[in-house]
């Protein structure tokens, strides 16, 4: 039996290469993944050690220390450090984020603190020198390259903006620190660098300046002969150790760190690709049940030969699995190393980036290695079991009459078409409840369940959608009778041909359909509260727009509308509400406010609401400034702008975050001198918002000389939808590895149809059937099995994709607006006829070789 079984493997191997392709797509992927995250792993490993590995010891004392109490605990904990015994030095490691500008560019820096211990400075001096005093830095030579500084140049640094309190007055600008770079340093790979961050190494007088003191670890030296166990006990003694401070040496913490921080993200990273590749296996899946089971059905006659010979049940079922395993081992070993090569082929680009992750080796494990073929051999042992049973049931009579295909007149069990029933209601009064409650607990659930109950009522489902559709294929003429009939002959292999297409097909359109739906809903409610799409004014508050930013800005492709408003700063005495507990608020000094002026009819154009109050004579504040200064709607507060006090009535708004907005007249009116200081304008409704956020960033890039903050509704609009797009992009991509085996596995039954049907075409060809209308019949077969595939799986995935946002809306406690993206949808129908028709192109052109007198003398 083996070496039968041997030598119809090899008479066989074409028959077999669209389940082998299936194989090594689906296990390709799985090896990538595997390799991939191993190689981020291997990197990161070295990343997060390297800064600990310096110290003797670590302490690391994650506590925060904001509050002044919580600030001194944690300097007490410094200074019992350093007067431990057997400490030589204890170094705090702390950080502060600034914003730096040089040559007209500004970026976002990390300023680290220098160890003053020489052996602590886990990086090496590239360039220059390091920092004699507080007004130099070193900075990392891998974001020096990307941000084009070099050592001499001085950059300007500054903290991070901030109010100066809750009552809508004026933000003012934190004070700016210029510095010096003395030097490059070469930290290698690490999460110090890139992502577009600049870091910097500073002494610990440059970052109290920026405002920082807190530590998040103390790196310590332990004296010459100081006894390592000794010192952490006593450490260990005198911190209290417990949830946020802990005592490990430098080897320790690197090795905690590592597996903390790389398992992480190998986890994480194999949680989000690995399911992508269990989907890819499982379609094949699909691929591989119908290749043995048409091989198996053509052999039937020979295993009634075999069984007449002396050979059992069990010889032939052996015999089968036997096959089918070792078809499996060997593509998935292919499968394996074509993983490796798509991993290497991924990886080698990005390590030519500025990515914080080196890629320059690949982290090839022994999983990497292994798990994939254990996957594929796993996934064809399981697809080749119910084939291999009804090899087995093959009875020895059958040798001497032709026996008919079983499936082909097989219907689907009474157990199971209940089971499918009640699987798929259950299924979907649980993904409805889950939708209808906002619980994500019931609505996954019930749509695995519902899936579940689909996926047993294919065999009676798709059939009956394949007659539908195949009414349409009589216009075709005797090429669409014969292609609709031959589709729905096997109903469980067209069934499994076109559920392995519906399942990826599902995928994608529920992506798309909740993709289109999740921005949609987020779309309003970020219209709700930014009222206004654009808002540019100067960094500095108070300062001049330049001229002819507004006409650029009106000139730019997707502005709607725009309006100037003026503007101007004044101060006002603080009232008894606004002055804090215990204090005189006549000794408080005066508060400086903002009011801009703008005209109530460009205001409509540019904005969705918010703006409805404003008229002369009324003020908008918003609702905190309402609230802190102890006012009410409808209130007449005196405002001293200009040159005297005009009484303005109050109105709540959200058009702006501070001061007051009142219409331009008045502002005039008081006799203040204004200038423009901020462009308000609203996008066309059919912009895309990434794109036209890209066109505003290049507006301020043109005003050098006064840098321009953008805000508004398309800032956040244009992130939401970069991400969903980006999201959107990488899952389709990855889901397409589960389509393509789904058209293979079309291409395959049609091809193993057309040796099953070799006569019948031949008989189809004596008849007069023409050759090109025989491989229309094949054609139009598989445009068939595809439409009714996508076409299900673009049903189920709008009607899943629709829950799944219900519910996940309305657990956050947020308004859902449901949204079908016609016209990708579209697209994918559309797509569903050309991948039929590629999928003929080898059967057809084998069913159109055959001479019909040489068909009809076979045997």
């Amino acid at each position: 039996m083996l070496r039968n079984t041997l030598l119809q493997l090899r008479h066989n191997i074409g028959r077999l290469s669209a389940a082998g392709l299936a194989i090594v797509l689906g296990v390709g992927f799985v090896a990538a993944t595997l390799v991939f995250t191993g190689t981020m792993q291997s990197s990161v490993q070295h990343m997060v050690a390297a800064p600990n590995l310096a110290a003797d010891v670590v302490v690391t004392d994650n506590a925060t220390g904001r509050t002044e109490q919580a600030g001194d605990e944690k300097r007490r904990r410094l200074r019992e450090v350093r007067d431990t015994e057997g400490v030589a030095a204890a170094v705090p490691r702390t950080e502060s984020y600034a914003n730096a500008s040089w040559a007209g560019e500004r970026h976002s820096v990390e300023v680290n603190r220098l160890p003053e211990r020489d052996s602590l400075r886990w990086y090496e001096l590239a360039e220059g020198s390091y920092p004699g005093s507080a007004d130099e830095v070193v900075l990392s030579e891998r974001a020096a390259d990307s941000a084009n500084i070099s050592p001499g140049e001085t950059i300007t640094l500054q903290q991070p903006r901030y109010a100066s309190g809750r009552g809508g007055e004026v933000e003012k600008s934190p004070p700016e620190r210029e510095v010096t770079v003395s030097g490059l340093v070469d930290v290698g790979s690490s999460l110090l660098t890139g992502g577009g961050r600049v870091t910097a190494f500073a002494p610990q007088e440059l970052l109290g300046e920026l405002g920082t003191t807190d530590y998040r670890a103390i790196d310590l030296l332990l004296a010459d002969g100081a006894d390592t166990s000794a010192v952490l006990d006593r450490l260990r003694d005198k911190l209290d150790t417990g949830q946020y401070v802990q005592v490990r040496t430098g080897q320790q913490q690197a090795e905690y760190a590592v597996e903390m921080f790389s398992g992480s993200v190998a986890a994480a990273m194999n949680a989000v690709l690995l399911p992508f590749g269990a989907i890819a296996l499982f379609v094949a899946g699909f691929v591989i049940v119908n290749t043995f089971s048409v091989l198996h059905a053509q052999r039937s006659r020979q295993y009634a030969l075999l069984r007449c010979v002396g050979a059992t049940r069990g010889q032939i079922r052996r015999s089968a699995l036997f096959e089918a395993l070792l078809v499996g081992l060997v593509t998935s070993v292919i499968g394996t190393v074509f993983g490796v090569l798509v991993s290497a082929t991924v990886s080698w680009p990005l390590g030519l980036t500025d990515s914080p992750v080196d890629f320059g080796s690949l982290g090839i494990t022994p999983l990497a290695l292994t798990a994939p073929v254990a996957a594929g051999l796993l996934v064809t042992f399981l697809a080749s079991l119910a084939p291999a049973a009804r090899a087995m049931r093959v009875a020895p009579l059958a040798a001497l009459r032709p026996v008919p295909d079983e499936q082909s007149s097989r219907r689907i069990g009474r157990v199971r078409l209940v089971s499918a029933v009640v699987l798929t209601v259950l299924g979907a009064g649980l993904l409805l409840g889950g939708a209808l409650l906002g619980s994500m607990g019931m609505a996954v659930p019930g749509g695995l369940v519902a899936v579940l109950g689909v996926l047993l009522f294919t065999p009676t489902l798709i059939p009956a959608v394949a007659r539908a559709f195949g009414y349409l294929l009589r216009s075709f003429g005797p090429t669409g009778t014969l292609a609709s009939g031959n589709a729905v002959r096997n109903p469980y292999r067209a069934s499994s041909t076109s559920t392995a297409l519906m399942i990826g097909v599902g995928l994608i359109v529920l992506l798309l359909t909740g993709t289109a739906s999740a921005r949609q809903s987020a779309n309003e409610q970020i219209d709700q509260r930014y009222p206004v799409d654009v808002k540019v004014a100067a960094e500095e508050r108070d300062q001049p727009v330049p001229e002819g930013v507004g006409q650029r800005l009106a000139s730019l492709d997707g502005t709607a509308a725009i309006a100037a408003l003026s503007g101007t700063s004044f101060e006002m005495a603080r009232s008894e509400a606004s002055t804090p507990e215990g204090a005189d608020a006549a000794e408080m000094p005066p508060v400086t406010f903002r009011a801009l002026g703008v005209d109530p009819a460009k205001l409509a154009e540019v904005s969705r609401h918010g703006g409805e109050d404003l008229r002369p004579g009324t003020a908008l504040v918003t609702s905190n400034t309402l609230d802190f200064w102890g006012w009410s709607e409808g209130d007449r507060v005196e405002l001293p702008i200009g040159d005297g006090s005009d009484t303005f009535r109050l109105a709540s708004t959200e058009l702006i975050q501070s001061g007051f907005l009142l219409t331009r007249s008045d502002l005039a009116a008081t006799g203040a001198e204004t200038s423009t200081t901020e462009i308000w304008a609203r996008a066309a409704s059919d912009t895309y918002m990434p794109g036209y956020t890209g066109e505003l960033n290049s507006l301020t890039e043109e005003s050098a000389s006064t840098p321009l903050d953008v805000g508004g509704a398309v800032q956040m609009r244009a992130r939401f939808t970069q991400v969903l797009d980006t999201l959107l992009l990488i899952v389709t991509g990855l889901l397409a590895v589960a389509v393509i085996i789904a058209v293979v596995g079309i291409a395959n039954t049609l091809g193993l149809s057309v040796l099953e049907r070799g006569r019948e075409s031949a008989l189809l060809r004596a008849l007069g059937l023409t050759r090109g209308q025989l491989r229309g019949t094949l054609a139009l077969e598989a445009v068939l099995l595809a439409v009714v595939g996508t076409a299900l799986g673009a049903v189920i995935g709008v009607l899943f994709a629709f829950g799944g946002v219900a519910a996940m809306f309305e657990n956050i406690g947020l308004p859902v607006v449901f949204a079908v993206p016609w016209a990708p949808l579209l697209l994918v129908l559309l797509c569903a006829v050309p991948a039929g028709v590629l999928a003929s192109v080898l059967p057809a052109r084998r069913a159109a070789k055959a001479q019909p007198a040489a068909a009809l003398s076979e045997e």
